[in-house]
């Protein structure tokens, strides 16, 4: 498809080739990219039932939440009180914040108890979110069911880094919750197609991980 079936080719139906070829190429490089939006949307609220499915007459021990947009300390804040005031780890805290900045304006609606709650202000981004957050469950021993909450969109990359940092022999498990977005606006789909390209270098990044490397820019 992509060489000369003809030995004494002329400069047009070269031209007209290399075209064809390189519309081919885009076209498949497209419908691969709309396609991974796609499975990023469905993993994500196939993730969410599963979790909720999981919960529904048990509760986690740990509630991880990582920072970045609208509504995932929210939900993660509703989903500890829900599910008998678990435990929250908070990672990806800008440094001006602190448990009371962050308690406070949701505390007449969750009534949590700021002791059960936990900052990381040093993760960067969603690499070292995971790794702040095993490093925390190495640390504090007995936390067997955890459930991590970040957007929708969000819950793909993240399971795919879990699953590649964490050690097989480590025996929590590992749920996933994602604030829902209607993905039938600009702005969405905009996120949500920066989110592809976000997998498909942490894909081809973790590819090549090296278990000393514990920064990556997001």
């Amino acid at each position: 498809m992509f060489e000369s079936k003809y030995i004494f080719e002329g400069k047009e139906t070269r031209m007209w080739r290399k075209t064809k070829n390189f519309l081919l190429i885009s076209l498949f490089l497209f419908l691969g990219f709309i396609s991974l939006g796609l499975i990023i949307v469905r993993v994500g609220s196939n993730e969410t039932a599963l979790a909720r499915e999981y919960f529904y007459n048990r509760h986690p021990d740990l509630v991880v939440v990582y920072t970045g947009d609208n509504g995932r300390i929210p939900l993660a804040f509703q989903l500890a009180k829900q599910y008998r005031q678990a435990r929250i780890l908070i990672s990806g805290v800008y440094n001006k914040n602190n448990v009371e900045t962050l308690v406070n304006p949701l505390q007449d609606q969750t009534g949590l108890d700021p002791n059960l709650l936990e900052i990381d202000y040093l993760a960067r981004n969603t690499v070292e979110n995971v790794l702040s957050t095993l490093r925390y469950l190495r640390v504090n021993k007995g936390f067997n069911n955890i459930l991590v909450v970040s957007s929708d969109y969000h819950i793909f990359r993240i399971k795919l880094i879990m699953n590649r940092l964490r050690s097989e022999k480590e025996g929590f498990q590992v749920f996933y919750s994602g604030v829902e977005n209607k993905f039938d606006d600009l702005r969405n789909v905009t996120i949500l197609y920066k989110e592809v390209y976000k997998s498909i270098k942490a894909l081809l990044f973790l590819t090549f991980w090296d278990p000393e490397l514990e920064t990556i820019k997001d």
